[in-house]
């Protein structure tokens, strides 16, 4: 991938988008005790939207927001398996992993057993 070349137009819009963030989290930060949450995060998330849309006009911000769109046209093409499959899949899924802590379980005693003897710590013959 070629590196692009940045104008000084993006540079100042990049300057302008992480200053407008910072403001929203300072203002985030230093209103803490005097202006209820709710309030503070809907700043937050308004100054969070107005840096995006000034970032979205640089030629780097344009290809993100390019990026997360063909993103979304192909996470809609997925297939998402139907409940019945999703519950089967599930039951297979709990199924092995009893059967493996079992075997796990008993190979473990098993394996203790033959130490004990091998050892003498054993208690009894």
């Amino acid at each position: 991938m070629a590196a692009e070349k940045t104008s000084p137009r993006d540079n100042l819009l990049w300057a302008a988008g992480l200053l407008v963030l910072a403001a929203g989290l300072y203002g985030f930060i230093h209103f803490a005790g005097e202006v209820m949450l709710l309030f503070r995060v809907l700043g937050l998330l308004a100054a969070v939207g107005v840096a995006l849309a000034i970032v979205g006009q640089t030629a780097r911000g344009r290809g993100m927001f390019g990026f997360l769109r063909e993103t979304d046209v192909e996470r809609r093409k997925v297939v998402w398996p139907t409940r019945d499959e999703t519950l089967q899949t599930t039951l297979m899924v709990l199924v092995i992993t009893i059967i493996v802590a079992i075997m796990l379980f008993l190979m473990d005693t098993l394996f203790g057993w033959i130490v004990r003897r091998l050892i003498g710590a054993g208690g009894g013959a």
